[in-house]
């Protein structure tokens, strides 16, 4: 059976979650209320539990993480692609 993947909203929990597992979630623009986004596969808890647990991440690489999918949601949200 597959698994559904884990949808979230916040650039900055995505951030942080593709910074401490190293993977790249899917943005998308959802049908039902037009926000953007991301969806990750696979198991996701132990590094939303890090987030807010305040563990430590390179601020450097969270930066520009963070910036790269702010761009993403400008983008979406303008029509155009990644």
């Amino acid at each position: 059976m597959k698994k559904t993947p884990t949808v979230l909203e916040s650039p900055d929990l995505v951030a942080f979650i593709s910074l401490h597992q190293n993977i790249q979630p899917r943005p998308f623009l959802r049908e039902s209320d037009h926000k953007v986004c991301f969806a990750f596969e696979g198991d996701i808890t132990p590094s939303i539990e890090a987030f807010y647990r305040n563990v430590q991440v390179p601020i450097s690489e969270y930066c520009k993480n963070l910036k790269m999918f702010r761009s993403m949601i400008f983008n979406l949200k303008s029509g155009r692609k990644k």
